[in-house]
């Protein structure tokens, strides 16, 4: 047990590691990569960022909701602000509904393809006559391509993630005044990116299981020569069995904390003063293996931190919602 507890807080020492690294970094406003790739629960084959592998020459198919719900703001307010040359918005929520499939090559090496479709909901603060109307932009947001290879596996796993986002979602949506909304609203982003992290997983006895991931968001310029702060994503998470793991369905309670940080956004390469932040989450949840085949999930990320760069406004919390079948 004591070598096993040098090993747990050797990975949260290497996850501090890379944080302090990221030097002038600041964190994120939005649980931005929570919904990747399905989330929660004990198996790869339902979590790329998990160190567990699917089966060799297994498929899973999965739907995710995923609801951020952002804190009202004064849109007299919001407008001076974008008078004054701020960057300023009223969001009131985002609803994400995603699709993936993923495969497990070998019984180490597995790939997942995600599509979500965006709608971005928001009141109008830059035009004065329509001031506090409603502004809806939606469409096919951003594809994301991932791989998993876990490299070890004896007393506690381990696994490398490398992925890409591809620039498939919408960057075009406009508004009641047919004005281009601006990249924060839009379903997509219009840039390519790069993700690269490590997970590393322990399963303490058929009850509990331990699991640390740290992500890298690499971003680079997308539409209207705008790019988006490159993200740093650790999660610490333990998943509870409270059924006999043998029986159907099985539940679990799920409990994450995750940190998210990322750069200060640029636009026409100057650095937004109102991007960037920091965000701690807390992510209590429950998940349950209907079926043999058939897994469902549902987590609720509440930021317990914001500490955000310039004004921006803050989440008050996500829902996320995950149905997957393997087969």
């Amino acid at each position: 047990m004591r070598l096993f507890l040098i090993k747990v807080l050797f990975i949260f020492v290497i996850c501090g590691i890379i944080i302090i690294n990221m030097g002038g970094l600041t964190m994120i406003y939005s649980c931005e990569l929570c919904s990747l790739g399905g989330f929660g629960g004990t198996t790869g084959a339902v979590n790329p960022l998990s160190a567990d592998s699917p089966a060799r020459n297994r498929y899973t198919l999965g739907y995710i909701f995923e609801y951020q719900d952002w804190e009202s703001v004064s849109i007299m307010e919001a407008h001076e602000l974008h008078e004054e040359g701020r960057d300023a918005h009223a969001r009131r929520n985002d609803i994400t509904n995603s699709f993936f499939i993923g495969y497990g090559i070998t019984d180490v090496l597995s790939v997942s393809f995600q599509v979500p479709y965006v709608e971005k909901h928001s009141k109008e603060v830059h035009e004065e006559e329509f001031l506090g109307e409603d502004q809806l932009s939606t469409g096919i947001g951003d594809a994301i391509m991932l791989g998993k290879y876990k490299f070890y596996d004896k007393s506690f796993g381990v696994a490398g993630i490398f992925g890409l986002k591809l620039p498939t979602g919408n960057t075009d949506e406009r508004n009641n005044v047919n004005e281009r909304y601006e990249p924060e609203l839009q379903p997509g982003t219009g840039s390519l990116d790069y993700m690269f992290g490590i997970s590393v997983n322990k399963r303490i006895n058929h009850l509990i299981i331990l699991d640390s991931t740290v992500l890298y968001h690499l971003k680079t310029e997308g539409a209207q020569d705008y790019k988006f702060g490159d993200i740093v994503r650790t999660t610490q998470g333990a998943t509870f069995n409270i059924i006999d793991i043998e029986k159907k369905p099985t539940l679990y309670i799920l409990s994450e904390v995750i940190l998210q940080f990322a750069n200060k956004d640029e636009s026409d390469d100057e650095t937004v003063r109102d991007s960037g932040g920091t965000t701690i989450f807390y992510a209590p949840g429950i998940s349950s293996q209907l079926t043999e085949y058939l897994k469902t999930t549902l987590s609720v990320p509440v930021p317990v931190y914001q500490a955000l760069g310039g004004i921006h406004q803050e989440l008050d919390f996500n829902v996320l919602f995950s149905v997957s079948y393997n087969f």
